[in-house]
């Protein structure tokens, strides 16, 4: 569960997230961190059901009604009635408006908006620019479906153009090839050195191929098993980290993400410390999840970000150097969306690069492969043909 704070530290009121499964342990926990707690209350309704097509549509939505001059309960009333798939959660939203709560509350209340999108709109309400607010999170909406794109784009094509690769090898190695090597053991024809070479390498292939898929399986198997437990899940995570090149690869997607969502906060009224915690949400490793936890309790007791940052032992040293320029100035989600920026397009050079290399490079090496057993099948034909 997630709770809502306002604490005195060292005589400042500060605000935040703590998360805790009751709320005594939410006290507990802050107070064994220095703060003296002023009030607490629970975030209630689940977080993050609905997609990012839905979140889309209804910011657009909404932002045109709210221009025409509909009230906030009516226009929610109005998209509650033309949508199906959601159209229970945003008539209760309704109701609730109706009785007085917020945008921001209803939508928490509703379990079908994720926690940085109604923590933008509380800032929004509060600061009274609902209306900009909305147009932020549009934005935020179509950079986010554009970077889960570019990651599937890098995921899927390469994968695509390796598993046809392997599948037409196998096809070869397991049933072509041992076609032609039963006509020639059948004949009892003395063959070419080239091609008993073909038959010796497709047997060691078959036995890499069941080998390696073997091993496969039992690596799902094992990630499954490792992703039930957060120490084992860590574990894993900075094993996969250390990996060459797509550690790289791993972590930059998800400082993208993160840097992504802090700007949208930032710009949108949410402190820093809450907003770091919010942004937490929203990456997938638990190790990373854990340190911009660490930074929001380091922050809320009066460290800069980036030398928090630099403690942390996981963010580029790029990255701790642009926030530290964000800090210097005063425009820290400016320097948000510059990481976010900076790493994104990194990441479509490197993509793009890797693709332009790994298309030829494929076609080559299948080439090569079908080539030299096509050439020395053909050869051995025309040896038996001779001889006879």
């Amino acid at each position: 569960m997630e709770f809502r704070y306002k604490a005195l530290y060292e005589d400042r009121v500060v605000e935040g997230i703590v998360e805790a499964t009751t709320k005594s342990e939410a006290v507990l926990k802050l107070k064994n961190q220095g703060f003296r707690v002023l009030s607490l209350k629970e975030l209630k309704g689940k977080q993050g059901k609905s997609d990012s097509r839905f979140l889309e549509e209804f910011s657009k939505q909404l932002l045109q009604l709210l221009r025409a001059g509909l009230t906030i309960d009516k226009a929610i009333l109005f998209i509650a009635e033309s949508n199906r798939k959601y159209h229970r959660q945003l008539m209760d939203m309704y109701r609730e408006l109706r009785s007085g709560s917020g945008l921001s509350t209803a939508m928490k209340s509703s379990g079908i908006f994720p926690a940085e999108f109604t923590e933008v709109v509380r800032a929004g309400e509060e600061a009274g620019s609902l209306e900009e607010t909305l147009e932020l999170i549009l934005d935020f909406i179509k950079e986010s479906n554009e970077l889960k794109s570019s990651v599937r784009s890098a995921l899927i094509y390469p994968s695509f153009l390796m598993g046809v690769s392997l599948l037409s090898l196998m096809v070869i190695s397991m049933y072509v090839v041992p076609k032609f090597r039963l006509v020639f053991e059948s004949i009892d024809a003395d063959i070419p050195t080239i091609t008993k070479l073909v038959f010796g390498f497709t047997d060691v292939l078959n036995y890499l191929i069941v080998g390696t898929l073997t091993l496969a399986l039992l690596l799902l198997l094992y990630i499954r098993w490792a992703m039930g437990n957060d120490e084992r899940r860590k574990s894993l995570e900075g094993l996969l980290l250390r990996l060459p090149v797509v550690g790289r690869f791993v972590l930059d997607v998800e400082i993208m993400k993160f840097a992504q969502t802090m700007f949208t906060l930032l710009k949108g009224g949410v402190v820093l410390n809450s907003a770091l915690a919010i942004a937490s949400g929203v990456v997938s490793l638990v190790l990373l999840r854990e340190k911009i936890l660490k930074l929001s309790d380091e922050v809320v007791k009066g460290a800069s970000l980036s030398s928090a940052m630099k403690r942390q032992g996981i963010f580029p040293e790029l990255v701790i150097e642009i926030a530290s320029v964000g800090e210097q100035t005063g425009e820290l989600g400016g320097a948000f969306y510059q990481i976010y920026i900076t790493l994104n397009d990194s990441f479509k050079t490197s993509v793009r690069r890797f693709l332009t290399m790994l298309e030829p490079a494929i076609i080559l090496l299948m080439g090569l492969v079908v080539g030299i057993i096509v050439f020395s099948m053909m050869l051995a034909v025309f040896s038996i043909s001779g001889s006879v």
